[in-house]
């Protein structure tokens, strides 16, 4: 079926891939075939992206995938073990829905083998026929956004790269069960719009905030399934001015997001939208999927609940709920758990969380990611 919506990589990238250096990304990348690709040994797909027909700023001026492959294939390899695929491009059907069936198909296909895919190019647009693929696989669906907008735009005739999350909460099957924002800019965004994440309860962090303290970002994407990435969040003069938002995240701090992306064992679907041509673009872009591989590559799966837990516990009276902590000695990672019944409804899951929202407990307040999380609760 996957062969189907694919575009085959062209002879001179292949050429350019046969020559490069033993050690190399491009030497241990390995190129679709129809024909003889086995899926049960891949890790990682990358999957290109070129249509730009519901993007509501990006046109002709999107990033050449070409280019950005032999920036990519030209970084070295590694300490990993993880197997890469490149499945080229998928064609751009007739109208955008065609396409965005395509990329439906694919993804689901994928993830159903257990394969975390990266989408690269297109429209943000396509974050909902990502959002409807994996929401066959989940029945709750948790995303995260590098964005500086919430894209809670108003729906016209068609949903665009602006209002993808409009669509999203309309959705019939109502999958979404979680929404991030990170790196939002509060001049860039409606009041309209705030009022509405505040009304579901979604959870958004400043740029200014991330920026102060990048680790604030782990936690979220910890339980996030689906991460989609505005490239414009990047602020202008780290791209050679392609775009012109000013302000917006540095190009270290965006690596640091895609790698704490990459350690999360709950995401299994990437797409880095909204590209624009340069070749400072395809270098990030690169160097970004490259910190995102290696942060896959340092996965721990750990169940705070397990007798195999290595780490510590502490319980913390706070505000009249009884709160357990969970730190692990191997990865430094922390957890919550609400051990109370509150309003006679049990909450028992465990939250991922960070050191701060710990201490703030042990002084008696509930940090604002925890108050987010018992007011989903308790809806």
């Amino acid at each position: 079926m996957i062969n189907g919506y694919l575009c085959p990589l062209s002879e001179d990238l292949i050429e350019f891939k046969s020559n490069l250096s033993r050690g190399t990304l491009g030497s241990n990348i390995t190129l679709y075939n129809s024909e003889k690709t086995d899926y049960s040994s891949i890790d990682i797909a990358i999957v290109g992206l070129n249509e730009y027909r519901n993007s509501d700023e990006i046109s002709d001026e999107s990033l050449n995938l070409e280019n950005f492959r032999r920036e990519f294939y030209s970084l070295f390899y590694g300490n990993w073990s993880a197997n890469i695929l490149d499945l080229g491009d998928v064609i751009s059907g007739k109208s955008f829905s065609d396409t965005y069936y395509a990329v439906n198909s694919i993804h689901q296909d994928l993830i159903n083998q257990n394969i975390v895919v990266i989408f690269i190019g297109g429209g943000q647009d396509f974050t909902f026929p990502l959002y409807q693929s994996l929401s066959k696989k989940h029945n709750k669906v948790n995303i995260s956004s590098v964005d500086n907008k919430f894209d809670f735009g108003k729906i016209k005739k068609q949903f665009s790269s602006s209002s993808y999350m409009s669509k999203i909460i309309m959705d019939k099957k109502n999958s979404l069960n979680h929404f991030c924002n990170l790196g939002y800019q509060t001049f860039l965004n409606s009041q309209e719009e705030i009022d509405l994440l505040n009304k579901f309860n979604f959870e958004s962090h400043r740029l200014g905030e991330i920026t102060e303290n990048i680790k604030i970002v782990e936690p979220v994407l910890r339980e996030t399934n689906l991460l989609t990435v505005d490239f414009k969040s990047i602020k202008s003069s780290e791209l050679n001015f392609v775009h012109n938002y000013s302000n917006g995240f540095e190009s270290s701090h965006f690596c640091s997001v895609l790698r704490y992306a990459g350690m999360s064992n709950s995401i299994n679907s990437v797409g880095l939208f909204e590209l624009l041509d340069s070749s400072i673009s395809s270098a990030l872009l690169s160097q970004s999927i490259w910190y995102f591989i290696e942060g896959y590559c340092l996965r721990i799966k750990e169940d705070p609940n397990s007798s195999n837990f290595n780490g510590y516990t502490y319980n913390v009276f706070c505000e009249g709920t009884n709160l357990k902590f969970y730190n692990s000695e191997l990865s430094q990672k922390w957890w919550v758990e609400f051990i109370n019944e509150i309003e006679t409804k049990n909450i028992s899951s465990l939250l991922p969380c960070n050191k701060r929202d710990y201490l703030m407990a042990c002084d008696g307040t509930f940090s604002d990611r925890l108050i987010m999380f018992l007011k989903r609760e308790l809806i």
